[in-house]
């Protein structure tokens, strides 16, 4: 297959971005204190997966997209109810992130976090990360999804999971039979292997414009099952070393409909930890859709990367 494209260097790319992430200090997270995380799009989603792993540890955290502030106007119950907000924004300059930094200003503590220097969302906050190393050329956000959330779980606690050991096992399972005939993709998961799921779907979508889904993993059986085919391919997160026997049911409902299932089962005993490289999966499994289709994967059709809006003055 063709890997001269950029997209592959940057996902390939991950583990060196790690060493350098885990040379850094990280921010710090009180069980006493409220955060909330605010972004667009994959940003959005690195929030919706770390705030669940706070959530599950006792503190009080949740995510918004920067749009649903905006919309309903969100600043004043914002500011009663959070301690500090954590703008994220890979280029820093996507509009509906910056005009909610700009509405909670001075209202709440803020932190941007970026993968460029000197952004209008760094200059709008307290303090920022400003990861710059990670900059990407291509479109799509990949490797720099997992050097955020590397950055994040450091904070937590420092667990040394090796990048290339999950970049070997997809690149083994995701094989040309796979790629060549599957065009309907579905990702399944619970607590913040759900958000994977859906950072999955969305980067399969983004990257080979293939029609994606994803569901709380029993939760498929009751509707979404009924599109099922031959061109489906289901990819189950599955939180233990050994696939749960409900988990194996499913795998075997699907196939019997012709579908076909990879269940990804922890490679560690700290599967919350593993969320940093989840999301490899569907970046290797969207690039290689893509090349097969004919597709440039470092600039997919239709998007940029930031969404800048024009707004009134």
């Amino acid at each position: 297959m063709n890997h001269t494209f950029r997209t592959y260097e940057e996902i390939k790319r991950v583990s060196t971005l790690i060493k350098i992430i885990d040379d850094m200090n990280p921010p710090k997270f009180a069980y006493d204190k409220r955060y909330l995380f605010v972004g667009c799009g994959s940003s959005y989603n690195a929030g919706l997966i770390f705030s669940e792993i706070l959530k599950q540890m006792g503190i009080n955290a949740q995510a918004l997209s920067a749009g649903e502030i905006m919309i309903n106007d969100k600043k004043e119950q914002i500011s009663k109810n959070y301690d500090t907000v954590v703008f994220l924004s890979r280029t820093g300059t996507t509009t509906e992130t910056i005009m909610a930094a700009e509405t909670l200003k001075g209202k709440v503590k803020s932190v941007a976090i970026t993968c460029e220097k000197d952004t209008p969302l760094s200059a709008l906050c307290d303090m920022s990360y400003e990861l710059d190393f990670a900059h990407e050329e291509s479109v799509v956000m990949t490797a720099s999804f997992s050097a955020i959330l590397r950055l994040f779980l450091n904070g937590i606690k420092k667990f040394q999971l090796n990048a290339e050991d999950y970049l070997e096992k997809y690149e083994s399972l995701i094989q040309d039979e796979l790629v060549n005939v599957k065009s309907h993709f579905v990702f399944l998961g619970y607590g913040e292997r759900y958000y994977v799921s859906k950072e999955s779907a969305l980067k399969v979508e983004e990257l080979s414009l293939d029609h994606a889904e994803f569901y709380e993993t029993l939760e498929y059986r009751h509707g979404p099952i009924a599109l099922l085919s031959e061109k489906t391919h289901v990819v189950i997160f599955s939180q233990h070393q050994v696939a749960n026997p409900f988990e194996v049911e499913l795998q075997k409902d699907i196939e019997s409909r012709g579908g076909s299932v990879h269940i990804l089962t922890s490679l560690s005993d700290k599967p919350k930890f593993e969320v940093q490289f989840l999301p490899l999966y569907s970046q290797l499994l969207g690039y290689k859709r893509a090349v097969i289709k004919g597709l440039n994967p470092d600039k997919p059709n239709g998007l940029s990367k930031s969404v800048i809006l024009k707004t009134e003055q």
